[in-house]
């Protein structure tokens, strides 16, 4: 046991490789970082105590049994991969000295009762509850056995629901009471509890347990109810809340899920605080663009009169950018020094005074708001008015970009990756044993009754005989059958099994979901009862159906799956309809009264379960299979957020009941109810910004109550619930579409074609048969004619002539024979000749130019030739250019459109003539290489170029620029064959399609269902008066609205039919700032009835259940599928698709290797002006001054604000002055110092950042005085400012690693933002054609949203990728001429010049902006998640691979001993120290690799190709040396073989330093030999100098006799 003890040390170090990125430096140990000097101090202390224990642990007879290896290997593997889905499903063991003992294989014990005693002393000195009772306390006994009784935990169970009840009430005395008596009953379990174990001082004491303390909490301040009512009371008092969380401990799931959720807080930190740091650059930065701009309004008069300067109230908006009406003037307070008017922008447009950068703070709130795209649009739009707008763009953008899309997905990636294997080698050996145990699982589950039912069943299915075509258009479930039920099969089981049965069925259930979803506004009175009439048919048919389901399959067999439970159920709603119906008289067939179509409708939800079985629509079966799994299995984190909601909700009501009336909010929290909303909306990221900031107004409870729910709620849980469904639903459909199998329609309709060709050649062979039959016939009574005529004859001449003809015959078959050789000899020759012309006729391009034709020869090198692809990329930009200016804004009869035509003429011409020879050298489409085949971006630019043609003589401006635009996409290609990233997600693009498409389809079907039970209720519901304010009150119906002078008019977005529905719902699954659609809907009353705000808000409770469906559900499932094809795709592109896991790894492992490059020891320069700025610059104590410096500038440049202290403002202005000259000397003699040495991309930008400050600082005040640049060019001299902060991070290695993550996923960030560009040119194009003469409304406004240029067309596109309200621009596109809506219908140039931008909608918006969200959001974007989780996932296997970065990294500083000049060569003496200390760096034992005995083998093994330097010297190559000795060291670690693959060997690397050095034919197993050689020739050598071998003396006079010789020689070149 000592022994083992010993060995620990040596063990911890071989167990660390698990965690560890470097065993010789900092490593990662129980998720903290340490060092081995840490590790082995802690492990000494803990060694000590076990030593001092261990005489007693054998005074006992407690022996430690030793663990087998494998054990040890499989407890180290199941710690180190307990990630998030082991946390997610299961439950930690408490180890305690029960366990222990209870465990046989880990301990012995010879004496139980010496034990027991030694344990109780034990604890009677450690642990007295309260001083008083020890643990042979009979009442501490009593109370131990009491609180572990499962009835005590069970009557707190019920104590805690109790205590949230109060919390659901209205406050009163009842609530109050009930509040006191659950906390005298919880102080009295903490009372128990603590004598149990103590309070505080003992180990295990009460609230040394955070569950304990949180009670302990609540209990306490529950007491506070007395307080009086004030702002901090009313804070105390919520901390009482915390009493929730006693529900949640006595429930082990939720206690489960909980403490992951939790658990999962410390995982986030390594995005989380670059996140922070991000949005404290953006603060600063936005801090100075925008400071003050708030106070930029129009004002009545043009200066300030009696130091008051009113702004106009009617104008909501900044201006400066945007220039104020007639009689109004554009200022700010801040220019005449006038104190601030609170109340002046406290109004929604401004959102009540809460969006501006007036200070740090503020500053920061806004960004933070940016996290999750919320409202962004809006800041955007209400600051470019008075900031130059393409500044303004920029900024929101990249932060935007930044923030929203690649840190928030990050933070998905992060979730994401807990389900990844980092290290396909290291778990090779977990695998081989976890696929042997289910190898032996699945061979014990193969009982002889499971096989005897398998044979029943194939039995049963021989016996009915093989069917036509063996066709089944469901999914049969499997069934135990016994043998017995085989032989007496039943006829109802016939029937009910019978193909025909089951069409019918279907049938059925699919005829009533067309009557319930035919159905619209104004459908005639004789077509519903008709309809109603076959839904009643329908119902009664489910009598038989069931009663033939039951008799068949039995009731519990029936029952047993839960797809019929929920069938049955929703059947049996019928049957209680029909009860109901008949037993209080109501008309049972036709009943148009809502509630009851409504309950008829549920059965449109049975078209789920035919779906379910149905083998037609394989791939909505299997994605309704792989979604209804997946929320089985989330149903535990599901109902963590349930509960995370209502406790959100109940401090929400707390905090902010009846601080606004209801009359002014839509979202409030004066009820749980209205609470609970408010809290889900949150988690949907809807809106909850303008609930915030109505609440700050009146406490500031509400930003702080806010910001915790939407950094727990939509920051963390949300992705994490997004995480694990990805993972889950991948999973799922996997499984699924490994058991199901869809119809194999080629098998399908090849059978059918053999059968009735089978049963045509019979009908031949019996036509045949019979005509031979008659033939006979014939020919018998033909011969019987002949041997009449022939007896006539006399025998002597019969004989004569049968001996001649016998001889002529045998003359004549010779002859045929010889005829038939040469004839088959012919046919060969012919045959040969027409395969070689057809293959010659193929290889033709345009059936004349063959392959070695000089002409296809020089076109195909011609379009081969870089300047011809250079010139077909100019012609696809002035292309792009051309389609830009083309605008509809343009005069036909300009010179401008003159020359564009002209350019569309020569373009075209020129295309043609490319096209032609590229024809010519690969031919048009015979043949994979030909020129249609071989690339659909060829078949794209034939179609653009037949157009153009056609365009030349019939010109249609809205169908030839949209094609003309699509000329874009060749730019994907090039950007293919430039970047890897831009190839992986265009192939990714086009496979996505297809899937994407039948994804589409399912939620589809999805949304028709659920758009139903809205259509049934609501239809014709949402029509609204438009009329004055004024009489508004008045309108009660629609005949009041009209004889008040009114329009009854139509909400666009309804719910008036199916479709209208679907939209609806797609809508509001899609977009954010859906509350409108929602205050529409349950402000409804019915039809022709005037609305009423807050008339039914049950609806939110429709809406919101739909939204989990169609954002949390469907949406993500659109993500799974998208980052499936990605991963997919780009393994593919790869060429790994073949390779394994540990191949792949070993091969990303070598890619990385080969980047590397050596590293070059830099010598101390010896100019002493040198010495000096190189001191500057790399002197260790001087860093610390200038990072002093940049955290002084960085605090400098958060200080400033509105209305600062003249003097306080000076200060900063000179402090930040001094900062940038200081800084601007040391980057001056950084960039100097290593001007030979390779500059980090970091300090070039450094150098050009400083040389702007010093330009902002000095010149640009001289030069203009222009507000816009100097606050365009003070910002942008900020943000070169802050990015100095980059240096102190590098001094703290693992905030380097955590900006290192951001940095690995910019390439595929900036790759997907490329793709995006060209898809928004493309529909930016279309939407000047198709909305461009607008008239503006509501949203579409002509300033800040509209169609009239291109650069804002592409920005309202952005806002419509973002989902932030992308169904208003909808709504406005197709505006139709309505009574309260005047517009003309302008179809070209000539009526936009009559009657400007006054034009109405094309319903043509339909399907231009749901194809776009289609596109663009469902699948561009979605690729852009998945190139961020692929990103992130190489970055992650790239440091926790078998051989992570780090480790190479420290490679590169061995190197750099042995080859301090970087030439990448080392000699064979160099080499062998070299491999001794990358051993060590790999984690493998020396000894394996360095031992004397195994010189040649290991030189063998390692098969490293031996260079000569230029005087002879052999040695080893850098690159060669580490891939060699990575991948030895990685197969002895490891146990892994077969790392190189014999079919893909990966990327050829040439690097530019071998061309220094000549390689030999030799390698390093026969290096041995060559020194052997080298010693007995320098031998031979210097015993014919006379120098004896090992002579000293010989030796140094030989070398003094060279050294001089040097010496003269140069004397003499001298």
């Amino acid at each position: 046991m000592k022994q083992a003890l010993s060995n620990k040390q040596n063990r911890i170090l071989e167990n660390s490789e698990l965690d560890s990125d470097q065993q010789n430096g900092t490593f990662l140990q129980g998720g903290r970082s340490v060092t081995v000097s840490q590790v082995l101090f802690d492990l000494e202390g803990e060694i000590q105590e076990f030593y001092m224990d261990l005489d007693e642990c054998q005074m006992l007879g407690i022996e430690f049994k030793e663990l087998p290896q494998s054990q040890v290997d499989e407890a180290i593997y199941s710690i180190q991969s307990m990630r998030l889905e082991q946390i997610l499903i299961s439950e930690g063991e408490i180890f305690d000295w029960q366990n222990l003992l209870n465990r046989p294989d880990l301990v012995s014990l010879k004496y139980p009762e010496k034990l027991g005693t030694l344990i109780m002393q034990d604890e009677k000195q450690s642990s007295r509850s309260f001083f008083i009772f020890d643990i042979n306390s009979p009442l501490r006994i009593k109370v131990i056995a009491t609180i572990k009784s499962k009835i005590y935990q069970q009557i707190f169970l019920i104590v805690a629901i109790i205590g949230i009840v109060p919390f659901c009430m209205e406050d009163s005395r009842i609530s109050a009471g009930i509040e006191i008596i659950v906390n005298i009953i919880l102080g009295i379990d903490i009372i128990l509890k603590s004598i149990a174990s103590g309070f505080i001082l003992s180990k295990k004491s009460y609230l040394k347990n955070i569950w304990n303390l949180l009670n302990f909490v609540a209990f306490l301040f529950t007491w506070c109810l007395f307080l009086d009512d004030s702002q901090i009371s009313q804070i105390i008092k919520a901390i009482r809340f915390l009493r929730i969380f006693r529900f949640i401990e006595e429930v082990s799931i939720l206690k489960i899920q909980f403490n992951a959720y939790v658990g999962s807080f410390l995982r986030v930190k390594q995005v989380l605080i670059p996140i922070f740091l991000v949005m404290i650059y953006f603060s600063i930065i936005g801090l100075h663009l925008f400071i003050g701009l708030t106070e930029r309004r129009c004002r009545l008069t043009q200066y300030p009169v009696d130091n008051e300067w009113i702004a106009d109230p009617n104008i909501q908006k900044l201006c400066g950018i945007w220039e104020c009406p007639e009689n109004t003037f554009c200022g700010s307070l801040l220019d005449y020094d006038l104190p601030r008017n609170e109340t002046e922008n406290d109004i929604e447009a401004f959102t009540w005074n809460f969006t501006r950068f007036d200070n740090f703070f503020n500053s920061l709130l806004v960004v933070f708001t940016f996290l999750n795209v919320t409202g962004w649009s809006g800041t955007t739009f209400m600051f470019w008015k008075a900031m130059t707008t393409y500044v303004t763009a920029t900024y929101f953008l990249i932060m935007i970009l930044l923030m929203a899309f690649i840190l928030s997905n990050l933070l998905l990636a992060l979730f994401y990756e807990s389900f990844m294997e980092k290290s396909s080698i290291k778990n090779t050996q977990k695998k081989l044993k976890q696929e042997q145990q289910q190898i032996e699982e699945e061979i014990k589950k193969k009982n002889q009754q499971q096989l005897i039912n398998r044979l029943s069943v194939i039995s049963k299915q021989k016996e009915k005989g093989n069917q036509a075509s063996n066709f089944n258009i469901y999914f049969t479930e499997e069934q135990n059958v016994n043998i017995k039920d085989v032989k007496q099969e039943l006829f109802i089981n016939k029937l009910l099994n019978s193909p025909k049965i089951l069409v019918i069925n279907t049938l059925f259930i699919f005829l009533s979901a067309f009557v319930i979803a035919y159905d619209y506004d104004g459908i005639p009175q004789i077509l519903n009862q008709k309809l109603q009439l076959i839904d009643f048919i329908c119902i009664l048919y489910t009598f038989l159906e069931i009663a033939i389901q039951f008799c068949g399959k039995g009731i519990q067999s029936f029952f047993s799956k839960r797809i019929n439970v929920f069938d049955f159920l929703i059947i049996l709603t019928q049957w209680f309809l029909i009860f109901y119906l008949v037993t209080f008289n109501q008309p049972l067939i036709y009943n148009d009264d809502k509630e009851i179509v409504f309950i008829k409708s549920l059965k449109i939800l049975r078209i789920l379960k035919s779906l379910f079985f149905a083998k037609v629509f394989y791939t909505i079966a299997v994605l309704i299979r792989s979604l209804i799994s997946t929320l089985i299995a989330l149903k535990k984190i599901l109902f963590l957020w349930i509960c995370l909601i209502f406790l959100m909700s109940i401090f929400g009501k707390h905090l902010l009941q009846n601080q606004m009336s209801e009359k002014n909010m839509t979202i409030y929290y004066n009820d749980l109810g209205s609470a609970i909303m408010a809290v889900v909306n949150i988690f949907y990221n809807e809106e909850w910004h303008i609930t915030m900031y109505k609440y700050g107004r009146h406490t500031e409870a509400s930003i702080v109550f806010y910001i915790i729910c939407v950094i727990f709620g939509q920051i963390f849980f949300i992705r994490l619930l997004t995480a694990v469904f990805l993972n889950e639903f991948s999973q799922h459909i996997e499984s699924v579409q490994t058991s199901l199998k869809p119809i194999d329609y080629k098998k399908l309709f090849s059978t059918k074609k053999t059968q009735i060709e089978n049963q045509e050649s019979k009908l031949q062979q019996y036509i045949v048969k019979q005509e031979r039959n008659e033939k006979k016939k014939e020919s018998v009574y033909l011969k019987e004619l002949k041997v009449i005529g022939q007896r006539k004859k006399s025998n002597s001449m019969i004989n004569q002539l049968q001996g001649q003809a016998s001889f002529q015959n045998l003359d004549e078959f010779l002859n045929l024979c010889q005829d038939n050789q040469q004839q088959e000899s012919k046919l060969q020759v012919i045959k040969s000749d027409i395969v070689v012309k057809q293959q010659e006729f193929q290889n033709k391009t345009l059936f004349i130019f063959s392959e070695k034709n000089p002409l296809r020869l020089r076109v195909k090198s011609l379009i081969e030739n870089l300047p011809f692809r250079v010139f077909l990329i100019v012609l696809v930009l002035i292309c792009v250019i051309r389609t830009m200016l083309l605008t509809p804004f343009l005069n036909p009869e300009s010179n401008l459109f003159e020359v564009l035509r002209i350019i569309h003429t020569v373009n075209t011409f020129l295309f043609c003539i490319q096209i032609c020879l590229n024809i010519i050298s690969d031919g048009l489409f015979i043949g994979e290489d030909s020129y249609l085949q071989k690339s659909p971006y060829n078949a794209l630019n034939f179609i653009i170029t037949t157009i153009d043609i056609v365009a030349i003589f019939n010109y249609n401006q809205l169908i030839f620029n949209l094609f003309s635009s699509l000329r874009i996409l060749e730019f994907i290609r090039i950007g293919a064959e430039l970047n890897q990233n831009i190839n992986y997600v265009s192939q990714a693009l086009m496979k996505a399609f297809l899937t994407m498409i039948q994804l589409s389809i399912f939620c589809f079907v999805i949304l028709l269902v659920y758009g139903i039970f809205a259509t049934k209720l609501l239809k014709g519901g949402l029509y609204y008066c438009s009329i004055s304010s004024e009489l508004q009150y008045k309108v009660k119906d629609k005949w009041d609205c009209m004889d008040n002078g009114g329009s009854w008019i139509n909400k666009i977005l309804g719910f008036d039919n199916v479709l209208d529905s679907a939209l609806t719902l797609f809508v509001t699954a899609t977009t954010e700032a859906w509350l409108p659609i929602l205050i529409d809907t349950w402000s409804s009353r019915g039809k022709d009835l005037a609305p009423i705000n807050n008339h039914n808000r049950w609806w939110a409770v429709y809406f919101q259940v739909f939204f989990f469906i169609g954002n949390i559900c469907m949406l993500n499932m659109f993500i799974s599928l998208v980052v499936n094809t990605y991963q997919e795709t780009k393994i593919k592109a790869q060429g790994m698709s073949e390779l394994n896991g540990n191949q792949r790894e070993w091969l990303q492992i070598k890619n990385s290797i080969h980047y590397l490059t050596p590293r070059v020891n830099y010598e101390l320069p010896k100019n002493k002006v040198m010495k000096l700025f190189y001191f500057i610059a790399e002197s260790k104590k001087l860093k610390y001054f200038w990072h002093s410096i940049i955290a002084l500038n960085t605090i400098i440049l958060s200080l400033f604000y509105t209305r600062q202290n003249k003097i306080f403002r000076n200060i900063l202005i000179e402090f930040n002055q001094y900062c940038i000259l200081i800084s601007a000397v040391e980057i001056t003699v950084r960039f100097i110092v290593k001007q030979w040495q390779k500059r980090d991309v970091f300090l070039i930008i450094d150098f050009f950042g400083i040389i702007f400050n010093l330009f902002d600082l000095f010149i640009l005040q001289e030069l203009s005085d222009n507000f816009y640049v100097l606050r365009t060019c003070t910002a942008i001299s900020v943000a070169f400012q802050l990015l100095r902060n980059y240096y102190i991070i590098r001094r703290f290695p693992e905030l380097e690693k955590l900006f290192n993550t951001i940095f690995s996923v910019i390439p595929s960030a900036l790759s997907m933002i490329f793709i995006m560009a060209l898809f928004l040119f493309i529909y930016a194009s279309l939407g000047m054609d198709l909305l461009g003469y607008l008239r503006p409304q509501n949203y579409i406004e002509g300033f800040d949203l509209h169609f009239r240029k291109f650069t804002t067309a592409m920005f309202s596109l952005i806002r419509v990728a973002s989902s932030e309200q992308w169904w208003a621009l909808l709504v406005d596109s197709v505006h139709k001429r309505t009574p309260d809506f005047a517009c003309i219908y302008i179809k070209d140039y000539y009526d936009y010049q009559e009657h400007g931008f006054n034009g109405c909608g094309t319903y043509w918006a339909y399907a231009y902006y749901i194809s776009f969200h289609l596109l663009f959001s469902l699948v561009i974007l979605n690729l852009f998640i998945a190139s961020i989780l692929g990103a992130y996932e190489e970055h992650v296997k790239s440091e926790q691979s078998a051989i992570s970065k780090y480790q190479l990294h420290d490679v590169l500083n061995y190197w750099a001993q042995y080859d301090p000049k970087g030439t990448g060569f080392l000699n064979y003496k160099q080499f062998w120290k070299l491999s001794s200390e990358i051993a060590i760096c790999f984690g493998v034992p020396v000894k394996e690799l360095l031992d004397p005995a195994n010189k040649t083998n290991f030189l063998r093994a390692l098969n490293i190709p031996l260079y000569e330097d230029e005087q002879g010297l052999m040695g080893y190559l850098f690159h060669d040396v580490i891939v060699s000795l990575t991948k030895l060291s990685v197969e002895l670690k490891y146990g892994v073989k077969d790392l190189e693959s014999s079919s893909y060997k990966g990327k050829d690397f040439l690097h530019d330093y071998y061309k220094f050095f000549k390689k030999t034919p030799y390698y390093s197993g026969q290096m041995s030999s060559i020194i052997f050689i080298q010693g007995k020739i320098r031998t031979i050598r210097n015993r014919k100098k006379g120098i004896k071998f090992l002579n000293i003396e010989a030796l140094k006079q030989e070398l003094q006799n060279q050294n001089e010789a040097e010496r003269n020689a140069q004397y003499n070149e001298n």
